[in-house]
């Protein structure tokens, strides 16, 4: 299989698959306690053990202990296949009846050994508190001391509390049996008595008195042969399942510096490998910030490169300070990432990285238009005229006339005459007209078209802190069991319903079984 299911994509319910290559390049899980995170490495667990065409080794370093039960309740059901069971390597060192010889001291040539018990003093110092050896030079340089006589005698862990403690019998035998330059280092500090000396002594024995005095740590850590061989369970393809649950037995600094042990071994087996030799490795680390430390951070190019593939799970960013050390630079060098939901500072952190993924400057925010209107063409429209007239005339007139003239003439004075005339004239007369007409006509003309349209009058972009606003506040609101996933090579970011892999009965939890 080259992908396995992680779960639905919220909304569409379309299939969201982890493609195994992710793996290569590391995964990095948070979320606030019962958010989910188990349920995915569950999915993403029974997906790897069940491919038949991938056997690699997987380690499991189970700080709580909750992932081991439920993990060896599902490999004990039907829904497991034999041949995963004869894989497992469980490991449970707050048990009693059962317990592996884990000797971290061993060594193959003096400067492997140098190099494995100046890891060992480290990691253990580390559990108390923060400290490392820069903190606490003569601290360390003791407790280097005391594990570096112990391993070049081939004894253990347990039995350094010979070397600490003067009044041992067998404190004077073992200095004889140390190399001279070591011998005498030992010597100059016993016999110096001071306060110092019992300070430093005082100091070292309280960081080791667990692995001196508990009965399941002096058989664990007080064993010359290793049985925790990784190196073995590497080239097999083991599932190891280291359960580091208290169970009221074992103290947290001693769990935390066990894990960190056997991280230790597993780094030290893949380095040992000869170059060509590689054997896939899972390395999957709950609350891994208890266990591993800057040298860690600077080994994961490394880790590619060996075959070892690491899966990180924690809470919350405020547990990767611890003193001056702080781990966050470290999980953002893993490519692939699954967000559960968180609260506060964490979510502003990771909306952060999302919003710089998934920002786009051309976001658009707001927009406002107005109303506008634009010819969007012409039209032909007939038009029609038409007209009326009508007229009436009416018209009488009347005359009347009299003349009348009268004359008397006389010629050379004998001839004489005279007229008298007289006439008159009477008329009447009428008349009228009348007139009517219409015409009408037609014509063709471009009539224009217009339309209402809405024009842009402003637009306002997202800005990116406005973005990142809204992904802390998606984050916030994820719903138990709902995820934002990021793939190495993918551009996309996934929201995934987290598909909860437990068949049958495995889906109640273990008080209902009982």
């Amino acid at each position: 299989m080259n992908s396995y299911l992680l779960g639905m994509r919220h909304g569409t319910q379309e299939p969201v698959r982890i493609p195994k290559a992710s793996f290569d390049t590391h995964w990095h899980l948070i979320g606030g306690t019962g958010k989910g995170k188990t349920t995915a490495i569950h999915t993403m667990l029974h997906g790897l053990l069940l491919d038949p065409t991938h056997e690699p080794c997987v380690v499991i370093v189970d700080r709580m202990g909750n992932l081991s039960y439920e993990l060896l309740l599902w490999m004990a059901s039907d829904f497991c296949t034999d041949e995963v069971r004869k894989r497992l390597v469980y490991i449970q060192p707050s048990r009693e009846d059962a317990v592996i010889g884990f000797n971290p001291l061993l060594y193959d040539t003096l400067a492997h050994g140098y190099y494995k018990v100046s890891r060992a003093s480290e990691i253990i110092l580390k559990g108390w508190a923060s400290q490392n050896l820069e903190e606490m030079p003569r601290l360390g340089r003791w407790l280097f001391n005391s594990f570096w006589a112990a391993a070049q005698l081939g004894l253990t862990i347990a039995d350094c509390v010979h070397f600490l403690m003067p009044g041992s019998p067998y404190h004077e035998q073992l200095m004889q049996c140390l190399p001279d330059a070591l011998r005498y280092e030992w010597s100059d500090l016993i016999q110096t008595r001071s306060g110092e000396v019992s300070r430093i002594l005082d100091s070292s024995r309280n960081r080791l008195k667990p692995f001196f005095e508990s009965p399941v740590l002096r058989q664990m850590f007080g064993v010359t042969e290793n049985r925790l061989d990784m190196l073995r369970f590497m080239r097999e393809g083991k599932i190891v399942v280291l359960n580091l649950a208290p169970l009221n037995r074992l103290p947290e600094q001693v769990a935390d510096a066990i894990g960190g042990l056997v991280i230790n071994e597993v780094l030290t087996s893949a380095r040992s490998l000869p170059l060509g030799v590689r054997y896939p490795t899972y390395l999957y680390l709950d609350e891994f910030q208890r266990f591993v430390g800057p040298d860690v951070e600077s080994a994961i190019p490394e880790m590619r490169q060996l075959g070892v593939k690491l899966i990180l799970s924690h809470q919350s960013f405020s547990q990767l300070k611890r003193g001056d050390t702080d781990l966050t630079s470290l999980i953002f060098q893993a490519q692939s990432r699954m967000i559960f939901g968180v609260q506060g500072e964490d979510a502003d952190i990771l909306a952060h990285e999302l919003a710089s993924i998934q920002y786009d400057p051309k976001k658009i925010k707001d927009e406002w238009y107005s109303q506008r209107q634009r010819q969007v063409g012409h039209r032909i429209a007939e038009l029609g005229s038409w007209s009326t007239s009508q007229a009436d005339a009416e018209n009488w007139n009347q005359t009347y006339g009299q003349n009348w003239s009268h004359s008397d003439k006389k010629v050379l004075g004998v001839i004489r005459s005279t007229g008298d005339t007289r006439g008159g004239s009477d008329g009447h007369g009428e008349g009228g007209s009348r007139t009517s007409g219409s015409t009408s006509g037609t014509h063709q003309t471009l009539v224009p078209v217009h339309e209402d349209y809405l024009e842009l009058a402003s637009r306002v972009y997202a800005t990116f802190d406005e973005d990142l606003r809204v992904w802390a506040r998606d984050i916030r609101n994820l719903s138990r069991g709902r995820a934002i996933v990021r793939l190495v090579d993918d551009p996309k970011l996934h929201d995934v319903d987290v598909k909860r892999s437990a068949p049958g009965y495995l889906a109640f939890d273990t008080a209902t079984l009982r």
